[in-house]
């Protein structure tokens, strides 16, 4: 059975042969967050406190707010944060959660891990955080590839 903090937090860790300055670009820059995140971009200052938002293309080309969040944290090459504001669906009220990026460099490249939660404080946090997890376990695959495709340009 897992730990408490994993019942609380959805997380995944991966290694990627590349340097953090492209782990860091796969991040930020919006032409490569479409590639991995569901096709969002994101758009942000970095500036601490400032808004962050994942866009989203419609089918007639417009982009649109998918997801809306605030950053916390904008350590270039280490670690990157967001207050995440979840808006209510069908299945869940709105929420906050927090997701964080930490990079770390390794003999082998770069050490990626993500983490976002705190599910235990929001309701229906086990059914969201296992949803959150899967969502992440999709996620990593596709940003590793990115990462690969960035190095090699």
């Amino acid at each position: 059975m897992g730990s408490k903090e994993n019942l609380q937090w959805a997380s995944v860790r991966a290694t990627v042969p590349v340097s953090k300055k492209i782990v860091w670009e796969a991040l930020t820059l919006p032409e490569h967050t479409q590639k991995y995140m569901y096709h969002c971009q994101l758009h942000t200052t970095g500036v601490l406190g400032s808004t962050a938002v994942w866009k989203a293309q419609t089918k007639n080309g417009a982009w649109v707010d998918h997801i809306k969040a605030k950053v916390l944290v904008f350590d270039v090459g280490k670690h990157l944060a967001f207050e995440i504001f979840h808006e209510a669906t069908d299945r869940f009220g709105p929420a906050v959660s927090e997701l964080h990026f930490y990079l770390e460099s390794i003999k082998e490249g770069t050490c990626i891990f993500i983490k976002q939660g705190d599910f235990s404080i929001i309701e229906n946090g086990a059914e969201r955080c296992a949803s959150c997890q899967q969502g992440w376990e999709y996620v990593l695959p596709n940003l590793l590839t990115s990462c690969l495709t960035i190095k090699n340009k």
